[in-house]
């Protein structure tokens, strides 16, 4: 099971740093992102939270530096994830670039 955390976490820590170095988004998010390098920064952080609970389960660590290390990857995945919301919650009320000026809106 621990070796299924390694995949999406570095799935996660990729694009992430591909979208903060370069502003390339995944293609069914560039439409709903404003902030692409601020998307890819969460989006790091998220994976490298997930990455450090996958190396954590293979690698037991004393008691109290895994409860220390629980309390801030919670606060990392969380402001990871305010983060790239933050980078999409930004687009609503924009339009769409493909919107035609006859689409409904």
């Amino acid at each position: 099971m621990t070796v299924l955390l390694f995949v999406p976490a570095f799935v996660c820590v990729v694009v992430g740093l591909i979208a903060a170095m370069s502003s390339r988004m995944p293609p069914w998010l560039t439409t709903t992102v404003l902030m692409p390098r601020l998307w890819g920064a969460g989006y790091t952080l998220f994976g490298l939270t997930v990455l450090y609970h996958a190396v954590a389960e293979l690698v037991r660590l004393r008691p109290a530096v895994d409860q220390v290390m629980n309390d801030v990857t919670l606060v990392t995945a969380v402001v990871g994830m305010g983060m790239a919301g933050l980078a999409q919650w930004a687009a609503r009320g924009t339009r769409s670039p493909h919107l035609g000026p006859d689409s409904g809106e």
